[in-house]
């Protein structure tokens, strides 16, 4: 009991101590300005390599937080830690200008685990918004040169607990339920600076906006599987997040400087304190997977048991808004709309029965092969009413970690990606994104939060 006790309080520790980490969380893209920034960052290892189709998967392997209703699948005693980073360069041109920008993050922390045979639970800490620009322009105004900058910056966080309930659990039928509930902190910044060119001095405004979170939100799930003969089963699962009002505070500042490089010059001109509400579009994603547990392939005495899996999820988000009485924080309804992703993937196991088999196997038969793409509408549109789209092809590796038989793997995806409206002058982005997540369990012979008897 004390050495069970022991591992939740180092993992706790763990957890907390990793906070300070996703604090980093930030995106480099112009698209971010809008209201809480970029919120398209359910990143992962396993699943960003088969088009990030997440939602269908149950595996008592992989802990699936991005479908709470997963963590039931889970094996008793597998205790599943899971973390991931990611680094992503982006490659932006508008006309003949071009810029190169990079940025790299970890973009999960979770710990999940079997409570009872029908039962399991999860914890851990995502990233749910972020953002990150900078922009400037040189304006004559026929006696003097203004520079105008435009910055933004921040992260929201989302610490989360989840539960989840099997009613009808057999080796060939599934069906479970869950919840995520989280809770948002943090916040995002946008400030627009003006600044005299002329002169010795750098004189100018400075105007300044903070958007703070502290709110709790949900999201429920629902997974499917059902085994068809022998050779094939088939998983559906389905997430819910509904539309809340997410308390905050909006603080507005202006400043003037005679020099803004030094901000013990400046004086308040004006300032305010504005308590509202964000308002959460609804979410709702749903997704398939068919497995194929292919022929077996036998060959100088040895054999192997190879499985295919194919998925298609779709993903649809409600634009978000802003209530908070007497400022203009909303963007414009022209500028900000709803989105929706097609997403596919597929998965080649070589050898599903890993470590019967271990010995027999060649060097990459070890290993499970992944690839997908996704095609779809990102939440904003540009002064043309042209929606942004965002499209790209993914490919990834699992690479068991096969010590001691456990379920510990190291979980490699790459995403080609690119963001663009596809007309003439429109600001693009090529982006080359790499995943990299850990899934760590304990030895076959050590068994977390299990019940010890006593002869």
């Amino acid at each position: 009991m004390h050495y069970t006790v022991s591992k939740i309080l180092k993992t706790a520790a763990l957890l907390f101590l990793t906070v300070t980490s996703l604090a980093q969380q930030s995106v480099l893209h112009p698209l971010s300005s809008y209201g809480l920034g970029d919120y398209q960052l359910q990143d992962h290892g396993i699943y960003s390599a088969m088009g990030n189709t997440a939602i269908p998967f149950i595996d008592s392997a992989q802990l699936n937080f991005l479908n709470p209703a997963s963590y039931s699948a889970l094996s008793n005693g597998n205790t599943l830690y899971s973390v991931g980073v990611n680094q992503r360069t982006s490659f932006f041109q508008q006309g003949n200008d071009r810029l190169v920008r990079s940025t790299g993050n970890m973009n999960h922390l979770a710990l999940g685990f079997k409570l009872k045979k029908k039962m399991g639970m999860a914890f851990g800490i995502t990233p749910y918004a972020a953002k990150g620009y900078y922009l400037s322009e040189k304006i004559f105004t026929g006696f003097d040169s203004i520079r105008n900058s435009y910055e933004g910056s921040g992260y929201i966080n989302r610490v989360f607990l989840g539960y989840s309930y099997a009613p009808v659990h057999t080796p060939f039928t599934f069906l479970s339920v869950g919840m995520n509930a989280g809770f948002l902190f943090g916040g995002v910044r946008d400030q627009r600076t003006s600044q005299l060119i002329q002169g010795t001095t750098a004189t100018g405004g400075l105007y300044r906006e903070e958007l703070r979170i502290q709110a709790m939100n949900v999201e429920t799930g629902i997974a499917f599987a059902q085994r068809i003969g022998s050779r094939y089963e088939v998983k559906l699962g389905a997430l819910y997040a509904p539309k809340l009002a997410l308390a905050g505070s909006l603080d507005q500042v202006l400043y003037s400087a005679t020099n803004l490089n030094n901000p013990s010059t400046y004086q308040t001109l004006t300032t305010q304190d504005i308590s509202g509400h964000v308002i959460q579009g609804q979410r709702f994603a749903f997704g398939l997977v068919h497995q194929v547990f292919l022929r077996d392939q036998s060959r100088k005495n040895k054999t192997k048991h190879p499985q295919l899996s194919i998925s298609l999820q779709y993903t649809q988000q409600s634009a978000f808004k802003y209530q908070f009485s007497g400022s203009s924080y909303d963007p414009p309804p022209s500028t900000v709309r709803n989105s929706h992703i097609y997403q596919a993937g597929f998965e080649f196991r070589p050898e599903r029965f890993l470590y019967e088999n271990l010995a027999t196997l060649g060097f990459f038969d070890k290993f499970i092969y992944r690839m997908g793409a996704y095609y779809g509408t990102l939440p904003y549109y540009d002064a043309g009413n042209n929606a942004f789209k965002a499209q790209g092809v993914t490919l990834g590796i699992g690479i068991p970690i096969l010590a001691q038989q456990s379920l510990s793997s190291i979980n490699l995806s790459c995403i080609l990606g690119q963001r663009d409206t596809f007309q003439s002058g429109a600001l693009t982005e090529h982006f080359v994104a790499i995943q990299l997540g850990a899934v760590l369990a304990p030895a076959g012979f050590e068994r977390w939060f299990r019940k010890r008897k006593m002869d």
